[in-house]
């Protein structure tokens, strides 16, 4: 899996022959000039963003040595939305991608076959979440997190989810619509108590494993901020609601699952968990906030996934169990507690049948999520 890559419609988002260069967290000032020049709002970089060589300009680019490295006084410049300072540096990158781009505006200018046109629309049809997305041999696998594509729509996009990638300039940046203006509004849920209310995400597709394993399904409870995470195989909702039964059994009911996977998988989900389970109550429900109720846990997980699949690409399943392991038993920065203490040792019985619950599923989903 390739390192996340953070400037605005970088054509050389996926290429692994292109130098990059990390974020200077360890210098704030310095740091500050980077994310200006970038022009970003409400994002905050991680150890895994980095920036390419072209958005450089070649006075803050040493090549003397055996690798090439950036000056101490380097600062990015040249952005899509950017004029650069020099215009030489300009030319004597042109140059350098020249043949490039001219192949590129060649092979945009031939007309599609009618195969291609078939196997577009086809592609088209396919309903997001239930079918694996085509993956073109020649750019390596960058996982992501399986969200409704009817979020994308949303002004103030949460940024959790698109943090550390390259975005288009169509996506406009802004605090999150559930952030503590909402919180006093007339449509509140307060999370109280360990395992009522958890989130569902599914991420990948990964390294394939030699197990056969490219997804990992992530349940996490909003309240004691415990995680379980299984690698799957697929992302299909057979297998997503065999391993959401598998925790139900070991842990308990809650009151219900959040989850932003696309609505028509929801719907399916919760059918193979009521022939699963038995029940008739849908335990799934789609929701929006489900990843911005508990965004520290998120990325968290987002950082354990990304360590997984870059030091251990062939059997990174193999050691996700130790890995959430740790994130369970060692203190949340949020909490200041243990998960485990707050599930297990301070947390209610299991519950083992289904609760009422007195709120309709499209109040639950016009309502604001607080973790008390």
């Amino acid at each position: 899996m390739s390192r996340y890559k953070c400037a605005y419609n970088c054509e050389n988002s996926s290429d692994a022959n292109i130098k990059c260069f990390k974020f200077p967290m360890y210098n704030p000032r310095k740091l500050k000039k980077w994310l200006a020049n970038m022009k970003w709002e409400d994002w905050t970089p991680t150890r895994f963003s980095v920036l390419c060589i072209n958005h450089f300009e070649e006075q803050y680019i040493n090549r003397a040595g055996k690798s090439v490295t950036l000056r101490d006084d380097a600062v990015p410049t040249i952005f899509s939305e950017n004029t650069p300072k020099e215009k030489t540096s300009i030319s004597s990158k042109r140059k350098r991608n020249k043949p490039a781009a001219e192949a590129t505006k060649k092979d945009s200018a031939q007309p599609s076959s009618p195969t291609t046109a078939k196997q577009s629309s086809r592609s088209k049809e396919q309903t997001p979440g239930l079918q694996e997305p085509p993956r073109d041999p020649r750019k390596p696998e960058r996982w992501r997190v399986i969200v409704d594509e009817e979020l994308m729509k949303i002004k103030s996009f949460p940024h959790f989810f698109h943090g550390d990638y390259c975005v288009p300039q169509n996506i406009h940046w802004a605090p999150d619509t559930f952030s503590a203006e909402r919180r006093d509004c007339d449509n509140m849920i307060e999370v109280k108590e360990a395992w009522q209310w958890l989130g569902l995400d599914v991420r990948g597709p990964l390294a394939q494993t030699l197990n056969g394993h490219k997804y990992i399904l992530t349940v996490t409870d909003l309240y004691s901020r415990w995680v379980e995470a299984v690698p799957m195989n697929t992302c299909l909702p057979p297998e997503v609601a065999k391993n959401v039964a598998d925790i139900i059994a070991h842990f308990g009911y809650p009151v219900r699952i959040l989850s932003r996977l696309p609505h028509d998988v929801v719907q399916k989900v919760n059918l193979e968990l009521k022939e699963k389970l038995k029940v008739s109550i849908p335990l799934l429900i789609h929701h929006q906030q489900t990843g911005t109720a508990d965004p520290t846990t998120l990325q968290m997980i987002d950082r354990m996934v990304s360590d997984l699949t870059e030091q251990h690409a062939a059997d990174w399943d193999v050691y996700l169990p130790a890995q959430v392991f740790s994130l369970c038993f060692r203190e949340h920065p949020d909490t200041k507690q243990r998960p485990f203490s707050a599930l297990c040792c301070r947390g209610p019985q299991p519950v083992r049948s289904p609760r009422e619950l007195s709120l309709t599923y499209s109040q639950i989903r016009g309502s604001v999520f607080v973790i008390r």
